[in-house]
């Protein structure tokens, strides 16, 4: 049996993706336009192995001394104590906790960011509504940030390409796993953050020749998706499209 590793998946993904070059140019415009020279502590939320989480801390948020990973998987994690260092060297003290959001206790004093970079697909509604009222509570101080970045399932009022691959594999269009701008908007406001930046990417998504860890991307343990059922699934809604639209959305929530 074919075994690929979540960094193979994330590895196939931020090589089909161009995030990198939409999103890091326009990193200096937040800096600018938000009081962020004050941040110096910031925990990662299920942050892979930190390539945009690093990037946003650079770019962003330069005089953080702590940073907190959170990551469960152990590949990522090892990688992030070996890397982490030395990829944020003004950053004195990097911590990483192999494990989930879910299962941490906590840092032991209130930090000034948290970074929810590509993550909330891995929460049902009800787990991302938690985990923010959990944010507002007991992780961030008054005049904290929180960093979400996604890519909506629904663009412009439209399926996304990855939502019509889903809905190919399933047999009901009810998918937790789907979350938009509008409802983190709605869910963040709902307890108690105010959005103070927000901005739409228009990025695109390779899906010429997609190989098996591209492909692992959709499958679903609970639902016993094979990998050539998504492979049919993708070739149906992909055609003979050598891009996709799989647009980003950046928002930023203060806790006032």
């Amino acid at each position: 049996m074919l075994s690929i590793t979540f960094k193979e998946i994330l590895d196939s993904m931020y090589d089909r993706v161009d995030d990198l070059d939409i999103i890091v140019p326009s990193l200096s415009e937040i800096r600018s336009r938000l009081p962020l020279s004050k941040v110096s502590s910031c925990v990662a939320v299920g942050c892979g192995y930190g390539l945009l989480d690093r990037l946003f801390v650079q770019n962003c948020m330069p005089s953080v001394n702590e940073f907190i990973a959170i990551e469960p998987d152990p590949t990522c994690a090892a990688e992030l104590r070996v890397k982490l260092p030395k990829q944020l060297p003004n950053v004195k003290k990097t911590v990483v906790c192999e494990e989930t959001v879910q299962s941490w206790q906590g840092p032991e004093y209130a930090v000034d960011a948290v970074l929810l970079i590509h993550v909330l697909y891995y929460f049902d509604p009800g787990e991302r509504l938690a985990l923010y009222q959990r944010l507002m509570n007991s992780i961030l101080r008054s005049g904290s940030f929180v960093f979400i970045l996604i890519h909506p399932h629904h663009t412009s009022g439209e399926p996304s390409a990855y939502r019509r691959v889903i809905h190919l594999l399933k047999s009901s269009e009810e998918c937790d796993e789907f979350v938009t701008d509008r409802e983190v908007r709605d869910a963040m406001s709902s307890v108690g953050f105010q959005l103070c930046y927000e901005h739409m990417y228009e990025s695109h998504l390779n899906v010429e020749d997609p190989d098996d860890a591209f492909l692992s991307l959709f499958l679903c343990p609970e639902a016993g998706w094979s990998l050539e059922s998504v492979r049919q699934a993708s070739k149906l809604i992909f055609g003979d499209s050598k891009k996709v639209r799989h647009d980003s959305w950046l928002g930023i929530f203060s806790k006032v």
